[in-house]
């Protein structure tokens, strides 16, 4: 009887961890060299034609939680859509983060990145479009088609050939059926701690366009040869809270007292670690502050079930020197916990 008792509070314990992890998908395209993506999880939409590949290679973003693992994928100016089923959200916000590296784009564009929900292979939502600026690129965001909702594009432009970071947000809104509203940020350096408040393009919306039931497909797609682009795209993630970009890296279902650890490595130059554990289900806040007491990054802002979690901090662009970071915790019972501790950057 013990020992069922204790199955069945590990597995409570575990689903509670996973569930609250916030991460929904990670894809980095960790198979062979010429592997289609059909053979491992995506799924082919429409016509299986010129199929989309695995490329040699990945992309690199420092700080990035999903940068230079495994390899990437190419995709061409021609050929089949595929998508990637994850578990499906329909309230609050989900984000989509990917790395991409453009290698060529039309005049007028075209989207090769969407979101689909459960029941359909055609109701496409957040289209995310590129195209060229005379030599240079720039990117767009749409609710629906390009015919029933405009497309929204960045004022910016972009170089080719450089790698960026794109996070898609989806929010589901209820004051009606077509209110829902879509944000996409485009970093070419660092990761902000917390939600910009205003994102690189959006919010976008569309009355014309019904809202999505939910969204638990993210696709891929290669379009025409005379509209799409030539590009290179890896390191997906799906989640639901902006502190898991940074990537929030679950350690252990155990934590028997709080402890927020010395960084590591110290001193370090230009990324370190930070771990710290939770004996009970609560918010976590994770700052780091220069040594006038500024707040110089957000690292984790958001709720965590028992347990060790470690975050990375990329000090890319920061001075050396000696930096603070806090981390202050309150539970669901109004427990709190505070702790300090010092790291050094060295440049």
């Amino acid at each position: 009887m013990r020992r069922i008792f204790f199955l069945g509070a590990f597995i409570m314990l575990l689903f509670a961890f996973t569930s609250n992890s916030q991460i929904l998908l990670d894809e980095n395209f960790e198979y062979n060299n010429g592997d289609s993506l059909t053979a491992h999880g995506w799924t082919w939409v429409n016509s299986y034609v010129n199929t989309i590949l695995v490329a040699t290679g990945n992309l690199t973003y420092a700080g990035y939680a999903n940068s230079n693992i495994g390899n990437m994928v190419r995709l061409h100016n021609n050929g089949q859509d595929v998508y990637r089923q994850h578990d499906s959200v329909n309230s609050s916000n989900i984000y989509i983060s990917f790395l991409v590296n453009v290698d060529s784009a039309q005049a007028t564009g075209d989207y090769f990145f969407a979101l689909l929900p459960n029941n359909s292979t055609t109701n496409y939502t957040s289209r995310f479009y590129i195209k060229d600026t005379s030599g240079s690129v720039t990117f767009g965001l749409s609710k629906g088609s390009s015919a029933s909702t405009p497309i929204v594009w960045a004022s910016g432009t972009y170089i080719r050939n450089t790698t960026y970071l794109v996070v898609i947000k989806y929010s589901f809104l209820t004051g009606s059926t077509t209110d829902d509203e879509m944000r996409a940020y485009i970093f070419s350096s660092g990761i902000p701690g917390t939600e910009p408040v205003t994102a690189t393009i959006g919010p976008v919306t569309g009355a014309a366009t019904n809202d999505a039931p939910n969204i638990s497909r993210i696709v891929l797609r290669q379009g025409s040869a005379t509209l799409a682009p030539t590009l290179n795209i890896d390191g997906f993630r799906v989640f639901k809270l902006w502190a898991n970009i940074v990537g929030i890296r679950p350690i252990s279902t155990v934590a028997e007292k709080f402890t927020l650890s010395q960084n590591y490595p110290n001193p370090f130059n230009p990324a370190t670690n930070i771990r710290f554990s939770i004996p009970e289900r609560g918010a976590v806040s994770l700052k780091v502050f220069d040594m006038l007491g500024r707040e110089v990054s957000n690292l984790v802002d958001g709720n965590f079930a028992i347990g060790t979690y470690e975050v990375n901090f990329d000090a890319k662009g920061f001075g050396s020197g000696t930096y603070i970071y806090r981390m202050s915790f309150e539970s669901e019972t109004g427990r709190n916990f505070v702790d300090t501790k010092k790291m050094i950057l060295v440049k």
